[in-house]
């Protein structure tokens, strides 16, 4: 999970400068991030402390940990660096908390579902990832980095 956080950062666009340093692993995020995946909730924990957090929902086995990373890394391409604002109708706050400067460090935890999915009653079963970051990025009016 470190690896491919850091795989994006490297990939970042447009390029930083100075270029982002790599996130190291935290037991901390991820024993947090463990304490909500279990909810199986496809939500944002709101008692989630210090933590930024990014979530992925997939049906079992249809993802590995590169395509959870890269699900969010792929929403570079609806953001706007210059105006820091995503395109019209799309989400890219999980790019940008991935690519934040001052996060230092990430935590994941992934668990398999069998209630509350989010793909409806055809896939009753689903894995949720769960990811916390330290410190948080997406502060309004902020750009990344």
């Amino acid at each position: 999970m470190v690896e491919a956080h850091n795989a994006a950062r490297a990939e970042a666009r447009p390029t930083p400068k100075p270029a982002l340093p790599p996130l190291a692993w935290s037991d901390a995020a991820m024993k947090q991030a463990a304490s909500w995946a279990k909810a199986c909730k496809f939500e944002h924990n709101p008692d989630r402390g210090d933590f930024g957090e990014n979530l992925a929902a997939a049906t079992p086995d249809a993802w590995g940990t590169r395509q959870v990373v890269k699900s969010w890394a792929d929403e570079v391409t609806d953001y706007d660096h210059a105006r820091n604002t995503c395109k019209k109708g799309k989400v890219c706050g999980h790019y940008t908390q991935v690519v934040w400067r001052n996060t230092t460090a990430v935590g994941c935890a992934t668990v398999l579902c069998k209630k509350n999915s989010p793909f409806g009653d055809a896939f009753p079963t689903w894995q949720l990832w769960v990811c916390n970051y330290a410190p948080p990025g997406n502060f309004v009016g902020q750009r990344p980095y």
